[in-house]
C-alpha cells in the first residue's frame, strides 16, 4: 500500500512540474549579457494555434515560446488577441532571426507579421522587450531549455 502510495505521489508530483511557466534563456553572442523569461510553451499545432488570444495581460518578463516542427517561414497574426505583443523569430540552431511589434487586429484581413528568414521558433513577449534588453543579432535562445521544456508535434 505504502509503495502504491508513492508512485502516486511520485506521478503527481511529475505531472505538476509538467506544468506552468518554464525558464527560457537567452543571450549575446559572447555570452556577456543574458535575459530569462518565463514561458509558456506551444508546441502542438492546437497550442500554436491559439497562442495568446484572448489574455488580457502578460506580466513582464513573461511570454510564450512557439515550437515548431522544422525550420519555415513562420507568420502571426492577432486574430482574437487582446494585448499588443513583439514576437522574436529564431532560426533551428536558436539564433535571432527579426523581430516585429504586433497590434490586436481589429478588423478582417488581419494583417501578418513575417519572420525575415526561416524560423523554427517565436516568443512573444510583451512590446519593447527586445529593445529594452538589447537582443538583436548574435543572440539566442538556450537551445539546451528548448530541448527539455518543448516537444514540436
Amino acid at each position: 500500500m505504502r509503495l502504491h502510495i508513492l508512485i502516486s505521489s511520485m506521478f503527481a508530483l511529475l505531472a505538476l512540474s509538467a506544468c506552468g511557466p518554464k525558464e527560457l534563456t537567452l543571450s549575446s553572442f559572447n555570452g556577456s549579457k543574458m535575459v530569462t523569461v518565463l514561458v509558456d510553451v506551444a508546441d502542438t499545432p492546437a497550442e500554436r494555434d491559439v497562442g495568446l488570444m484572448n489574455v488580457t495581460t502578460l506580466d513582464l518578463g513573461k511570454g510564450m515560446l512557439f515550437v515548431f516542427p522544422e525550420p519555415a517561414m513562420l507568420s502571426f497574426w492577432m486574430k482574437n488577441t487582446k494585448i499588443p505583443l513583439e514576437v522574436m523569430f529564431f532560426d533551428a540552431l536558436g539564433e535571432f532571426v527579426s523581430t516585429a511589434q504586433m497590434i490586436p487586429c481589429e478588423g478582417e484581413p488581419c494583417p501578418k507579421y513575417t519572420a525575415q528568414s526561416l524560423s523554427q521558433y517565436a516568443l512573444e513577449v510583451n512590446p519593447d522587450f527586445r529593445e529594452a534588453n538589447g537582443i538583436g543579432v548574435g543572440w539566442r535562445i538556450d537551445m539546451k531549455q528548448v530541448k527539455k521544456i518543448a516537444r514540436p508535434k
